[in-house]
């Protein structure tokens, strides 16, 4: 799996680098997004149906490196309620 740390939720959405994903399709592995406490994870098959370029284009400010971002809806994992019954 390939792990990002994204610091902001814009609109129910968090960014991603383009390099991480194109990374996480050419590994055939998931993406791992996680915000403070709160994480969530794309499965392989499902990374081409979430994505949502931005035209822009940014660079590093580290090394230069221009990259797009790829917006994802941002659905945060939350453990089943034991308490809760399943419907029959």
């Amino acid at each position: 799996m390939i792990k990002v740390e994204v610091e902001k939720i814009w609109l129910g959405k968090v960014s991603v680098r383009d390099y991480y994903y194109k990374k996480a399709l050419r590994k055939k592995e998931s993406l791992g997004i996680t915000h403070g406490k709160e994480y969530m994870f794309i499965p392989y098959g499902e990374l081409r149906k979430a994505k949502q370029y931005t035209k822009d284009i940014f660079y590093s400010k580290f090394n230069g490196k221009p990259y797009k971002l790829i917006d994802f809806e941002w659905k945060p994992y939350k453990e089943p309620n034991p308490n809760q019954n399943k419907l029959l």
